[in-house]
């Protein structure tokens, strides 16, 4: 019998790794890996695999195309089927809803652009690897970018508790109701190296092995700035909670990666 997720076990073991990737598969994937424990939901922990869970669905994604192009097809039905890939893997549309579609289409487009260029042998140093290493590298950045750039909640938590309310420091885990403070869960957690710092090592280890520095440096900037505008130019569907603002950093991240890496390529 599996034993119970738990936010106290050591962050360094096998099993809290295991533990991760579980809930990192299930909730940015389609694959059929089972719904995770509903305490590794209140979990911050499971983030730092974000990166690899992206990097992962990169590579398929840039495999697609790989195999495509070895078919002999034309770059851009090889391009469509490497953002379909990514989108079947991901699922955004489906998940948040018609009212969502349009900014994510916007997206999609400007991945086709991206990977266009990136797959296309015009560009210097352009071809199917550099798609499958550009794919698996920005959304490893976008994934770290938006976990830093994500809203801490702090204005939350400055609203006043109602009588009887339940103390914001304090979580209820379900399904027995046991109460654990924010500091318990911190314990075992690795937070002196805490989720977003795991995500952003594990995301720059990711990118620099399959680009190098310079396109890795150019890669992290463009997904800093697209994670970063990304609440400013979508807060209407944000605010009216018809696209989820981590979803949109992450996005917006991505597009802005890959179209950096376009243009670095291409100068």
């Amino acid at each position: 019998m599996t034993p119970p997720f738990t936010t106290a076990d050591d962050a360094w073991t096998v099993r809290a790794w295991r533990d991760d990737l579980h809930v990192a598969l299930s909730l940015l994937t389609r694959l059929p890996v089972g719904a995770p424990p509903a305490a590794a939901c209140l979990s911050e922990r499971p983030k730092r695999t974000f990166p690899l869970v992206a990097a992962f669905m990169g590579l398929a994604a840039g495999g697609a195309f790989f195999v495509a192009h070895d078919a002999g097809l034309p770059l851009v039905v090889n391009t469509v089927l490497c953002v379909a890939a990514l989108l079947l893997l991901g699922g955004h549309v489906d998940d948040h809803g018609h009212t969502a579609s349009a900014p994510l289409m916007v997206a999609t487009m400007m991945k086709l652009a991206a990977v266009y260029v990136l797959g296309s042998p015009l560009t210097p140093g352009g071809g199917p690897a550099m798609v499958v290493v550009a794919l698996a590298g920005a959304g490893a950045l976008s994934q770290a970018a938006a976990i830093l750039l994500e809203p801490d909640g702090e204005d939350e938590a400055d609203v006043p508790a109602e009588a009887g309310a339940v103390d914001p420091k304090v979580v209820i885990l379900p399904p027995d109701g046991t109460r654990i403070t924010e500091d318990e869960m911190d314990e075992g957690n690795g937070r002196a190296l805490g989720a977003p710092t795991t995500a952003i090592l594990i995301a720059l280890i990711i990118s620099i092995l399959g680009l190098g520095l310079m396109p890795t440096a150019v890669a992290a900037g463009g997904a800093m700035f697209g994670a970063f505008i990304a609440p400013r130019l979508l807060a209407r569907d944000i605010e009216a909670e018809v696209l989820a603002a981590p979803l949109a950093m992450q996005q917006s991240g991505e597009v802005w990666a890959l179209l950096a890496l376009a243009v670095l390529l291409s100068a």
